[in-house]
């Protein structure tokens, strides 16, 4: 199991793998399977991207737990009940994660004779106990694949997602909350010191509490310019 602090640095990761690669998520289709897969948090970094999410999990016990912590929107039990609900909010390009209840070969076959082609098939090698990645080809499970693997635990940046923060003198700061000065007393102090044009760092401070709500003695992660840490 994660730690909250590394499961909001994964999330944090998996926000930029997105946006490093297209602008926005608006009326996107983002799909991932296996167990546990809705704890990664995907799902939250896909909504904060503007997206919506069908995350394929057999674990019920996690699928709920991410649930109950405000990860995934609505759990499900059918791919029926998944495509009713997410289709309103593609349309208007709303976000929305989706975790579906049931097994990945079963629901994949289901897909592929429906014709179901999400916009972007995301996998996350991981050990068996945090999620399992189909074995069969991603060809047919979405439009495009990104493939991610894990380092010290959480999912490692890609080069693109490297190159990108690079390119923006960006990196990964951890900024621990206090007594006296409580997250959402930090997030918004954080807020106040970003310019107000940064769309993707601003929307990410917005609503991460949302998805992932704090815990005493929390942390907040972001991206700061180097010479901008405290």
């Amino acid at each position: 199991m994660l730690t909250p602090t590394d499961l909001q640095r994964q999330t944090l990761r998996l926000y930029g793998e997105l946006v490093a690669r297209r602008p926005g998520y608006g009326g996107q289709l983002v799909f991932t399977c296996g167990d546990a897969c809705s704890a990664t948090g995907l799902p939250v970094a896909v909504s904060i991207a503007g997206g919506t999410t069908l995350a394929l999990d057999p674990d019920a016990s996690a699928v709920k737990a991410t649930f109950r912590q405000g990860g995934i929107d609505f759990v499900v039990n059918t791919l029926d009940e998944a495509l009713r609900v997410l289709k309103n909010e593609v349309r208007q390009h709303k976000p929305l994660g989706v975790g579906l209840i049931a097994d990945v070969q079963r629901v994949l076959a289901e897909m592929a004779a429906r014709g179901v082609l999400p916009d972007l098939y995301v996998s996350l090698d991981a050990p068996s106990d945090l999620l399992f990645v189909a074995s069969e080809p991603s060809e047919g499970i979405g439009k495009e694949h990104l493939h991610l693997t894990r380092s010290e635990g959480i999912a490692a940046p890609t080069p693109q997602l490297t190159a990108w923060l690079a390119g923006h003198n960006w990196s990964e700061y951890i900024h621990p909350s206090t007594p006296e000065n409580p997250l959402r007393t930090l997030d918004a102090q954080l807020l106040a010191g970003l310019p107000q044009d940064d769309a993707v760092r601003r929307t990410w401070l917005q609503r991460i509490s949302h998805y992932q709500r704090p815990t005493p003695g929390g942390s907040r992660v972001l991206w700061l310019n180097p010479a901008s840490q405290p």
